[in-house]
């Protein structure tokens, strides 16, 4: 048995924004240990840690986060909790790596996974403020080597498509996924053309691709000019004072970036060298974050400067190209980033899987509060638990919010019910058309449920009630903004929800 983890040490403070990576380190105790103590798990927590602050709240958090992080056996978490103008917590949990037992500290990497495609949106801002692009021109003006196929050919694939997800592709092949060398954008595009075939037509539905922001990626460099590395690096990470932040497999990297390790938190992953880079594959010292989170509270301000303009970052939060947004619903899935809902209040937020370490970033805008969190393990269960904690805190002293009601006619209700099959898929499988999904009136406005394939099925297949707030717009329990469009488009009636998208079969 391996000796036990060091206790966790804390550094809860009140201080201005993170501008250089060596100003503030982690206070990390290591505790002598018995014998007796030596021969437990692990994973067991071995005293309280160091305490550096005033505010009990901030103390509990940690307690519990890395209690979650023990009880789970993996080796090393991170958690960064800030608010407009200080950071309020930065802790590394636990050891870097099995084979390397020294405590995280703020000079150690971990990945981010897809919270990378929040920093490729803000470069392809950054591009259109220089008029380079435009979000909304056609791939094919930027992109006509990347190998791709609309059968729609009336109906464009828009740059703004690639990244919000609506070009209408499944997300990476198999293939893609299990790709592990190090390659060009342009080198990457040949390893599976076949899975950048729109499949359903480009901006209508969402369905989640990492294709897209690659391909994004690659017209930026043929639009402006530049390698699509050196430009996020001088116009995102640069004003936003994140100077380790890569989305190479750098020297600095190697040195410091803690093990990431699989549902066993003792097998340890090899590093993954995401095909699109842009899209999945950014390493950082996570401190560095809290600039990128308060910029966003502060709508594109950090330390009293505008590094990007409050619309930018309206726009990294709201999205353009799917029918619910074409008519009028904001809630959905931007540049990047996508609209959550956390005890009656809306929050933005992004997470991340980079195979070894999961990770998750969210914010409300009006407490002024935002968190980063990261584990070095692959299972979403203690991230959830963690994410609990934290987006409680986000809003947990936040007055109820009013919500809108709307009254639509008895038989326009009527006129949405029936069953339903899928239109989108995230991966090709072939009965992914088969599903149903029924939905009828009910007292208050619809309800909708996804018809069990067995007849004992239970759980995810209870019927679920939806509230009109406004034409064609809808929501659940406890939401305060509409979440579910249900409308018609072209004589045909839709159902676009976060988790999938419909159409009414009868």
């Amino acid at each position: 048995m391996s000796s036990a983890l060091p206790a966790a040490g804390v550094a809860v403070t009140h201080k201005p924004t993170f501008s250089q990576q060596h100003l503030s380190l982690t206070l990390t105790t290591l505790l002598s240990l018995s014998g007796a103590l030596t021969a437990l798990c692990m994973t067991t927590l071995l005293a309280a840690p160091v305490m550096a602050a005033e505010d009990g709240r901030l103390q509990t958090m940690v307690k519990r986060l890395d209690a979650i992080r023990a009880q789970s056996g993996m080796a090393s978490a991170y958690v960064l909790m800030v608010d407009r103008d200080n950071i309020l917590l930065h802790q590394g949990l636990g050891i870097r790596a099995w084979d390397d037992p020294k405590p995280v500290t703020d000079s150690d990497y971990y990945r981010l996974g897809s919270i990378s495609k929040a920093f490729t949106g803000l470069a392809l801002l950054k591009a259109q403020q220089q008029g380079c692009l435009r979000l909304d021109d056609k791939v094919s003006q930027h992109s006509q080597a990347v190998p791709y196929v609309n059968p729609w050919q009336a109906h464009p694939i828009t740059l703004a498509m690639l990244m919000e997800h609506t070009a209408g592709w499944y997300d990476m092949s198999w293939k893609e996924f299990k790709y592990n060398d190090p390659v060009s954008l342009e080198q990457a595009f040949q390893v599976n053309p076949l899975s950048r075939i729109s499949q359903w037509q480009p901006g209508m539905h969402k369905s989640y691709s990492s294709s897209g922001p690659g391909v994004a990626a690659w017209a930026l460099e043929q639009a402006c000019n530049v390698d699509f590395e050196d430009f996020i690096a001088q116009q995102v990470f640069q004003p936003l004072h994140m100077p380790s932040a890569t989305f190479q497999r750098s020297d600095e990297v190697k040195r410091h970036l803690v093990g990431g390790y699989n549902t066993d938190p003792h097998e340890p992953i090899r590093y993954w060298n995401f095909i699109y880079r842009p899209a999945g594959a950014m390493n950082v010292r996570p401190l560095e974050l809290a600039n990128f989170l308060q910029m966003l509270i502060n709508l594109g301000k950090l330390q009293g400067q505008q590094v990007f303009s409050e619309a930018q970052v309206r726009r990294m939060e709201t999205p353009t190209t799917t029918l619910a947004a074409r008519n009028g619903m904001a809630y959905g899935y931007g540049l990047g980033i996508y609209a959550d809902i956390e005890d009656g209040h809306v929050i933005y937020a992004h997470g991340g899987d980079a195979d070894g370490y999961l990770t998750r970033f969210a914010y409300n805008r009006e407490s002024g509060r935002g968190f980063f969190v990261a584990i070095t393990m692959f299972d979403h269960a203690p991230l959830g638990q963690m994410r609990e904690l934290l987006e409680s805190w986000l809003v947990e002293d936040l007055p109820a919010v009013s919500v809108p009601s709307y009254q639509p006619a008895v038989a326009d209700l009527y006129a949405l019910t029936g069953y339903y099959q899928p239109v989108t898929a995230r991966f090709a499988r072939d009965d992914w058309r088969d599903q149903r999904l029924r939905v009828r009136v009910s007292t208050g406005g619809l309800q909708y449920q996804v018809v069990p394939r067995r007849a004992n099925s239970t759980g995810k297949n209870r019927w679920r009630t939806l509230y009109p707030v406004a034409k064609d717009q809808y929501r659940h329990a406890n939401e305060p903004v509409a979440t579910v469009w249900l409308g018609e488009q072209e004589g045909t009636i839709y159902m676009q929800t976060e988790n999938g998208n419909w159409q009414l079969v009868k």
